[in-house]
């Protein structure tokens, strides 16, 4: 797998810093020499001293047998430019970091992918405070997937529990094993990891669903 990031910021640096951990060939773009350097000196990557907005710098770095793109400089306009250029070399994979949700659309109506910097840590926020991990949504919002430990619950079966309508448990992780579609009657423990499937979320559905679980805050 080869990845070009572009620009880097916290989130930029962060990124490509992963990706390099985990076995990808990464590119990095970005216009300022020092932080170059410094990466350069740190991490096994193509790091490129440029600006990604010239073709030619895009070109450098592989941009059209990439398959993911990822424009994370501090400007939504410059990244607007970036994924643009992007798209035309053809990169499969193309995802922007906006910083001003506001700008959303204009980086949908080009087809690319998009990362609002604020939502993520809020999103995150909000799994530490109620002790939830792993979140997965389908569709627009129609459905969530998620994993919560059991404290609240210990002791009890499943059935017992009393979790809103349109929630099921997929399945129990204990003791290293993952127990798949548990029966009704499973009696949880605490330290349980539950993968809880719900349907159509309300604004304290998600809510309700842990607190039948988890420890109250």
């Amino acid at each position: 797998m080869y990845a070009v990031i572009v620009g880097l910021s916290g989130v930029g640096q962060s990124l490509a810093k992963t990706l390099i951990k985990r076995g990808y060939d990464v590119a990095i773009i970005d216009k300022n020499h020092e932080r170059c350097e410094k990466f350069s000196s740190e991490h096994d990557a193509l790091v490129i001293c440029g600006d990604a907005v010239e073709k030619d710098t895009l070109r450098d770095a592989g941009v059209e047998k990439a398959d993911a793109l990822v424009a994370a400089t501090g400007d939504d306009s410059v990244n607007l430019m970036i994924v643009s250029m992007a798209k035309e070399f053809g990169a499969k994979n193309v995802v922007a970091v906006v910083r001003n949700p506001e700008h959303v659309e204009l980086f949908k109506k080009v087809g690319v992918r998009v990362i609002v910097p604020d939502e993520v840590v809020a999103e995150h926020l909000y799994q530490h405070l109620y002790r939830v991990k792993d979140f997965l949504i389908l569709g627009e919002n129609q459905a969530e997937i998620f994993v919560v430990k059991v404290e609240n619950g210990s002791g009890k079966p499943i059935e017992k529990i009393g979790i809103p309508n349109g929630s099921s448990i997929l399945g129990v992780y204990r003791n290293g094993k993952l127990r798949v579609s548990p029966p009704a009657d499973t009696t949880l423990q605490s330290g349980d990891e539950l993968l809880v499937f719900t349907v159509k979320p309300k604004p304290d559905h998600i809510r309700k669903v842990v607190e039948a679980f988890a420890r109250e805050i």
